[in-house]
């Protein structure tokens, strides 16, 4: 069963979006930016496990370079100085993994979204299906996939969706992409 590659995009965009705040906390260095750094790359690291994805070694990898210093043979003093001077080191490479990790997905969703809103259009312009709000609004997801699946000239487009898409993602897609009044 494929995963959800909406739900990846999801995830990854919103730890993307926390990145700006942290490293702003580093730079105010406010004492919680460490451990704010840390918590992020464990919950990046998680999702990243959670789907397969090797980005999530590179993470472990930079996640490393913090604990470095703590095997050293040095003053304890200089300890949380020497994981600051790591951290805010990393802070480019880490944002940089996570970006490219999303770039690829985001490209197969934008892809899978630009080929719904055509077959909709071949299909609200050949006036093939009607939206009956009595039947509900995920009867008429289902008639709409059902149809794209059945005929002809839109089979193809199918195809290409459950090659890209698990079934929950391409009907996702179809909720947001369908707009009611194009089937009045």
């Amino acid at each position: 069963m494929q995963k959800s590659t909406v739900h990846l995009v999801n995830e990854l965009t919103d730890l993307l979006l926390q990145f700006p705040p942290m490293v702003t906390r580093f730079e105010r260095k406010q004492p919680q930016a460490l451990a704010t750094l840390q918590d992020w790359l464990t919950a990046s690291e998680q999702l990243l496990s959670s789907y397969s994805l090797v980005a999530s070694a590179e993470l472990a990898g930079l996640r490393s370079k913090l604990t470095a210093p703590v095997h050293r043979n040095e003053h304890r003093g200089q300890l949380r100085k020497q994981q600051l001077r790591e951290a805010v080191e990393i802070l480019y490479p880490l944002q940089h993994c996570l970006q490219q990790t999303l770039v690829p997905y985001q490209q197969k969703l934008q892809q899978s979204s630009e080929l719904i809103r055509h077959l909709l259009s071949v299909i609200s312009q050949s006036g093939a299906l009607h939206y009956d709000a009595a039947a509900g609004f995920d009867s008429f997801l289902q008639q709409l996939w059902q149809l794209i699946n059945q005929h002809d000239q839109l089979k193809a487009g199918a195809v290409q969706l459950r090659s890209w898409l698990s079934q929950q993602d391409i009907t996702l897609l179809l909720a947001q992409e369908v707009n009611l009044a194009d089937f009045s």
